[in-house]
This record gives structure tokens, C-alpha cells and sequence, in this order.
């Protein structure tokens, strides 16, 4: 698994091929990541609660801490307007 331990190092020069972004551009996003993470956690509710749905709390817990979370979301941004642009061209 690609992990941001991974790609924090110079060496990595894989990491603006992925995310568009450079090492220093996700460093300093990072520290606004965690607490917008929280908020976000905290304040989703269940608009229709249902029998079937489970509690508040009770779904299984992530795998992924922040940092790594981070870098799934820019990855998938980063590669998601390419798979657009192939649908395009591609669906005729």
C-alpha cells in the first residue's frame, strides 16, 4: 500500500506525477486536513434513520489515518479528470 511515509521522502519524485502537487503544497495542506477531517466526522447525521442502518458509530473503523487519507483524495482528483477525458474521447 502507497502510504505518505512513502512519498514524503526527496527521493520520491513519484508523488507530483500522482497528485499534480508538490511535496511542499501537500505539507502545508496537511495541518488543515486533520481538524477539517473531524469536523467533517462529527457533524455527519443520518437524515432518515432506518431499522436496518446501524448506530451512529458502530460501522467499521477506517484503516487509513489522515495523512494517508489525504493522499487517496489528491490521487483520486489527480487521476479522475484523465478517466473523464477518456470517456469522452473514447465512448464516442
Amino acid at each position: 500500500m502507497l502510504t505518505w511515509t512513502q512519498l514524503r521522502h526527496p527521493s520520491s519524485g513519484f508523488i507530483h506525477s500522482l497528485t499534480a502537487s508538490n511535496r511542499y503544497q501537500i505539507e502545508k495542506l496537511r495541518p488543515t486536513f486533520k481538524p477539517a477531517l473531524k469536523t467533517h466526522q462529527s457533524s455527519s447525521v443520518v437524515v432518515a434513520p432506518d431499522k436496518r442502518q446501524p448506530k451512529t458509530g458502530t460501522a467499521r473503523t477506517p484503516r487509513l489515518n489522515s495523512e494517508d487519507l489525504l493522499i487517496l483524495i489528491l490521487v483520486y482528483f489527480g487521476i479522475y479528470p484523465t478517466q473523464h477525458l477518456l470517456g469522452l474521447l473514447l465512448a464516442g
